[in-house]
């Protein structure tokens, strides 16, 4: 079994949101991109969700594009063991020090996790802590961008995120 090491953080103090995956797959980690599988919906979903094109090969400006959103992105898990790049066939997971991470944005209002792994491992691991930080940040289970989650066409995933982020990101 393989232990497979996640990137930082992309984020900027001004971030509203935070979106978290699991672990990066095989491609994104050969690639050192978040979503560099070519079948990963995730670019698509955002730039369906903000009605905006985004340049399929230049990740810097997608990065950039997030920024200006307002949105952070990062995994769940710094480390775990995993053959291969399904969620399922992860173990030994490690948490990113995602507390830390919090504390560098004092405008967080929403985490999306990205996929049933990601909301799994973020409640067993942060749930309670989250719980228990004073002001109010809500947690949502978005339907996965993975091209292994199948079970719901595009346009349907399209709508969930959509409502996620237009609620997270609206101005008070």
């Amino acid at each position: 079994m393989q232990i497979k090491h996640g990137f930082p953080p992309v984020f900027d103090p001004r971030a509203r949101v935070l979106i978290l995956g699991s672990l990066p797959g095989d491609e994104s980690l050969r690639r050192r991109q978040y979503y560099g599988h070519p079948q990963n919906q995730f670019w698509a979903l955002l730039a369906a969700v903000f009605g905006q094109q985004l340049p399929r090969y230049e990740y810097e400006r997608k990065c950039a594009f997030l920024l200006r959103k307002r949105i952070a992105l990062w995994d769940v898990l710094e480390r775990a063991e995993r053959r291969g790049s399904l969620d399922t066939a992860i173990r030994n997971e490690r948490p990113n020090d995602l507390p830390a991470l919090f504390g560098e944005l004092p405008g967080l209002r929403a985490v999306g996790c990205n996929g049933a792994k990601a909301h799994q491992s973020f409640c067993r691991h942060f749930g309670v802590w989250l719980n228990e930080l004073p002001g109010e940040i809500s947690l949502c289970r978005l339907p996965s961008s993975s091209p292994a989650y199948a079970a719901m066409p595009l346009e349907a995933k399209v709508r969930r995120w959509r409502h996620f982020l237009d609620s997270a990101l609206a101005d008070p």
